[in-house]
């Protein structure tokens, strides 16, 4: 009877730890695919964000002097937006380990083109998405906040009525407030 009880437990305890030891190894080949599909997602999402805001800066630029529209909440879940006043470009970067495009090759989506940049580090990448206006229209930032811009912000877009002498024509001057 000793002998039986003895062999329960330790039947019990070979269960539990097998159940740990096969638990731990779905987790381990789990938690990495799991964070390369969200990095996935994260860039689609502020693609979208991208688009949004492209859109409405060429709005603005054609409803003319005093056109504004509000872009709220904007939401940078991850990585990091920055606005480029001296290159008119709007750009945001991600570290992640997804191999997301073609790394190194610059993929053009309308007016977002997508980088995925190679890292000294193996299986490491920066994605960058961009928008570049540098004939379109002259981008001025006011914000109480620093570049880079990561988290959730208030931002307006607004026609400033002023105009920077271009090759071709005069681009008109926009305004991004981010509060």
């Amino acid at each position: 009877m000793v002998n039986a009880k003895g062999q329960i437990w330790v039947s019990a305890v070979l269960y539990v730890a097998i159940g740990v030891i096969v638990l731990s190894l779905l987790l381990t080949a789990a938690v990495p695919l799991i964070n390369k599909m969200k990095d996935r997602n994260t860039v689609v999402n502020t693609k979208d964000v991208l688009f949004t805001i492209d859109e409405t800066i060429k709005t603005v630029a054609t409803e003319g002097p005093g056109s504004q529209r509000e872009l709220t909440p904007l939401v940078m879940k991850a990585g990091q937006l920055v606005i480029d006043e001296k290159s008119d470009r709007i750009s945001w970067s991600l570290e992640t380990n997804a191999v997301i495009t073609e790394p190194d090759t610059e993929i053009e989506e309308g007016a977002v083109t997508l980088l995925l940049e190679s890292t000294p580090i193996v299986d490491k990448y920066v994605m960058h998405v961009n928008l570049t206006y540098l004939t379109l229209v002259d981008l001025k930032l006011i914000s109480n906040y620093q570049n880079p811009f990561s988290g959730t912000y208030s931002m307006s877009i607004r026609h400033t009525g002023n105009f920077t002498p271009g090759a071709i024509t005069d681009m008109p001057v926009i305004e991004i407030n981010i509060r």
